[in-house]
């Protein structure tokens, strides 16, 4: 069975811890990012309990917790992602999401899309590989992520184009309390301004502002950036990876490596059938 899931770029964002009625802290996180057109594609069949990521064998503790949380029939998973893993593109989401949609048809569990998507979400969380990149891939589209609600910014399909210059550690950032502290204040701070002003443009201007004022953006970002809206375009860092992401900009990129193009996915994740 095969299911597919959307990568999808964070912004900005800010983490709340909480407690959800069992013993382990866990987080929540508000804030707002673009769904791609880029897709994880992932395939599960029963088998020896093996997962496989682009054709190698990997432990994938976000994906193992997925299908032990779901069955204890064994299955193989064979996860295919386009861009590399830990730059901020939400591969670990995608690759948990995909997983869970293939696996509630192969077995019939009989789960919903809600349902499934709150198990790739508690996965992401314990393994600290991601906060709020699954919510964001079941819905597709420029998505803003409240309190007490979730919400799209409305944009048809817009061209979006990066470059990837490494990997960043999600896990260690998200330990870091004093840093967290700051990404809470400016996460919040953006979404509220976001909301008054809910348009594309906007989101892009606050993500820039975000990664500034945290202290996020790499160096290797921000020449990029500049550079980006030296040519009247408008740019950001990827959340969290060593990468930018931006729009009308092809050619100010070109200089700072291979430039990636796609475009914003309204649909979100969905079976193969």
């Amino acid at each position: 069975m095969r299911a597919t899931c959307p990568l999808h770029i964070t912004g900005f964002f800010a983490i709340h811890k909480g407690d959800h009625g069992n013993t382990e802290e866990v987080s929540e996180s508000v804030g707002c990012g673009v769904v791609l057109d880029d897709k994880v594609v992932t395939d599960v069949e029963l088998g020896s309990g093996t997962i496989y990521i682009n054709e190698e064998i990997e432990s994938a503790l976000t994906t193992k917790s997925v299908v032990e949380s779901l069955t204890d029939v064994r299955v193989d998973v064979k996860t295919r992602f386009g861009v590399p893993m830990s730059c901020g593109f939400g591969t670990s989401g995608a690759g948990a999401f995909s997983t869970a949609l293939a696996l509630n048809e192969l077995l019939s569990l009989g789960l919903t899309y809600g349902d499934l998507c709150k198990v790739a979400t508690r996965a992401e969380i314990k393994h600290k590989t991601g906060v709020g990149d699954v919510i964001a891939q079941s819905i597709g589209g420029v998505v803003m992520r409240g309190f007490t609600h979730i919400d799209k910014i409305s944009i048809g399909a817009q061209n979006i184009s990066y470059v990837i210059f490494g990997p960043l550690s999600t896990s260690e950032i998200l330990k870091d309390a004093k840093l967290m502290k700051i990404v809470g204040f400016y996460g919040n701070k953006c979404l509220k301004t976001l909301l008054k002003r809910p348009v594309f443009a906007e989101f892009m201007k606050l993500s820039r502002e975000f990664a500034f004022n945290t202290g996020l953006m790499t160096d290797k970002v921000k020449d990029a950036v500049e550079a980006v809206e030296a040519s009247g375009g408008l740019a950001s860092m990827v959340m969290l990876g060593d990468a930018i992401f931006a729009v009308d900009s092809s050619e100010a990129l070109r200089e700072f490596g291979e430039v990636q193009y796609t475009r914003i996915n309204n649909c979100g994740a969905n079976l193969v059938l």
